[in-house]
């Protein structure tokens, strides 16, 4: 692949890896600290200065709840992934701070805290079924009052 054609690939990661942290309302500093690398280098890596370590890309993937694929998805030069099962959500400033904030729980690694996160999750899944259950069936039967029954 000739040099400009990486230099455009390379401004392409860039440009997604700025989208994604400016919808996080990350600095670059802080995104530093993620990757364990000044916050120059991210920089770098947002203008496509400087090519980005494989490594770090899976970080942020994962960070950023994308796929790979994510980085690459608009350049010109790349190549169709066929068949590819991977999950794609649509993009969510909301969802992904929600996600962002259990991630940095989970990695502070307090458990009465990581208990919380769940306790709420779980929580939310219930009122989440109940509310889906309700949707399929608007008009439940209800059960006829037989003759003794009280109010």
């Amino acid at each position: 692949m000739p040099r400009t054609k990486n230099r455009e690939l390379f401004k392409q990661i860039g440009l997604k890896i700025k989208a994604k942290r400016e919808s996080l309302n990350l600095s670059q500093e802080k995104l530093g600290v993620l990757l364990d690398v000044d916050y120059r280098h991210i920089y770098h890596y947002e203008i496509g200065r400087t090519k980005i370590p494989i490594d770090y890309l899976l970080k942020l993937a994962e960070f950023f709840n994308v796929p790979l694929e994510y980085f690459y998805s608009d350049f010109e030069g790349k190549n169709k992934l066929e068949n590819q099962s991977v999950v794609k959500y649509p993009s969510n400033p909301d969802l992904d701070k929600a996600i962002l904030a259990a991630k940095e729980i989970y990695e502070f690694g307090d458990e009465d805290l990581i208990v919380g996160v769940n306790n709420c999750i779980n929580a939310m899944q219930v009122i989440l079924k109940k509310r889906k259950d309700s949707r399929r069936n608007p008009n439940p039967v209800k059960r006829k009052r037989l003759a003794g029954d009280s109010k």
